[in-house]
């Protein structure tokens, strides 16, 4: 894929947005918050062929000339942020079709990732740190602290070989706190690389449902389904997912967005046992609530 600023010419008029997205969060650890994120659960939500080849050129010509911040994790993954209330301003229509209620986000927050592997087992909420961070700035009982985490949407950009079928997979589970990855039963030496803290036991967590009930912790524990594992997620230690059940498993497809509930459980695969992508790009864009 090859983007010239001059092509699209829109995208030097772009202004650098700011960026305070947990300046405008509640605490997620507390119980009144927690229920209202509960209450607020939708399933999961894809629409195909929604976004054409040029505006997903678009995207990467944004994200190459106009994102404020670059950096990578351990296994090489590489992310791009800050200033992408451009990309939902120049698509708000789109946008707030597929999610009713974007437009009333005081701020839309996310990344674009280039990543040389799959994405396991985790939410996408928000860093509890980044989320301390913000308190010396806006203390916590300012009035503009009056959102929670709510719907993210990821839009696939491109496979490299283009040619090669991923999935993503949408648990029925939702953790309801911060953002974290989930390492059930792993070993020292198998550990995910990432920026989010980890959960090595589900016997230690609440989960809750799409309908907000909360699962039994002693199903935390029960093994996922095998025949779903082998063809979707033979990728991921299979130990990891124990106590989930898939809600929506869907083809990552260029220009085909995925709406899910920032707190829910997912994960990709690399394409099938014999057919592997080697690198994807993709653009995840978090929206707020109010309480």
């Amino acid at each position: 894929m090859k983007v010239s600023k001059k092509e699209y010419e829109d995208l030097l008029e772009y202004k650098d947005y700011p960026l305070m997205f947990e300046n405008w969060m509640m605490d997620m650890h507390d119980t009144k918050v927690k229920q209202s994120v509960i209450d607020a659960f939708q399933p999961v939500t894809v629409k195909d062929n929604y976004f054409s080849e040029d505006e997903i050129k678009w995207m990467y010509g944004y994200m190459f000339s106009r994102t404020g911040r670059v950096r990578h994790n351990a296994n090489g993954t590489v992310f791009a942020s800050l200033n992408l209330e451009g990309v939902y301003r120049k698509f708000k229509d789109r946008f707030d079709e597929i999610l009713p209620g974007a437009e009333n986000s005081p701020v839309v927050g996310g990344n674009f990732f280039l990543t040389l592997d799959q994405y396991g087992l985790h939410n996408d909420s928000t860093r509890e740190g980044d989320w301390q961070n913000t308190l010396e700035r806006t203390p916590i009982n300012a009035e503009m602290r009056k959102y929670v985490p709510w719907r993210n949407i990821i839009i696939p950009l491109w496979t490299n070989p283009d040619n090669v079928k991923s999935d993503a997979v949408f648990f029925k589970q939702r953790h309801v706190d911060y953002a974290h990855v989930y390492n059930h039963g792993v070993i020292p030496g198998e550990e995910t690389a990432t920026t989010y803290p980890t959960v090595k036991d589900h016997s230690t967590i609440d989960f809750h449902l799409l309908d907000g009930s909360k699962q039994d912790r002693e199903l935390n524990a029960l093994d996922y389904d095998k025949e779903h594992y082998d063809e979707y997620l033979y990728y991921t230690p299979y130990k990891r997912l124990a106590g989930l059940e898939q809600e929506t498993t869907c083809e990552w497809k260029p220009g085909c967005p995925i709406v899910f509930d920032a707190v829910q459980l997912h994960a990709t695969n690399k394409g099938t046992k014999d057919k592997q992508w080697r690198n994807k790009l993709g653009l995840l864009l978090c929206f707020l609530r109010e309480v």
